[in-house]
């Protein structure tokens, strides 16, 4: 596999792992569970969610497209 291909995927379950942690961190400010205090507005954090969401499901066609 070509090093840029490698370094996609790399790039793409990196990015997958943040958007998990993220999504985790979301709820349980909802739900009043972290053990510290946000530093930002909750919708900031969601729509920091939504574009990494949108980036990781480019990431992915790209990625599927160049490997075919």
């Amino acid at each position: 596999m070509s090093d840029y291909k490698s370094r996609m995927k790399q790039e793409y379950l990196e990015l997958t792992t943040r958007i998990s942690k993220l999504r985790r961190m979301i709820v349980m400010s909802k739900a009043d569970k972290l053990e510290f205090k946000l530093s930002c507005k909750i919708e900031l954090l969601e729509e920091q969610l939504e574009a990494m969401e949108k980036y990781a499901l480019i990431r992915k066609r790209a990625q599927t497209s160049d490997f075919n």
